[in-house]
């Protein structure tokens, strides 16, 4: 299964959070990755794709930090 491929099928009860995050682990594995090639919206779109997992990885690398640091003080 894709992420181009996947197709939500419609539910009328909730999923459970650990098949929405199976599900979501999923589409990000098989996700197609963006490369800095064609057209100018595809460069674009890498650009923001860049910039998003830039972005992403500094505010998840803070968070652990901050949690690291405020289990070191408790302690």
């Amino acid at each position: 299964m894709s992420a181009v491929t996947w197709h939500r099928r419609p539910t009328t009860a909730a999923l459970p959070l650990r098949t929405r995050l199976r599900h979501l682990n999923e589409t990000i594995r098989w996700a197609p990755a963006p490369y800095f090639e064609g057209s100018a919206r595809q460069r674009l779109r890498y650009v923001g794709y860049l910039l998003g997992s830039v972005l992403a990885w500094t505010v998840g690398g803070l968070v652990v930090v901050a949690a690291l640091g405020r289990a070191l003080t408790s302690v």
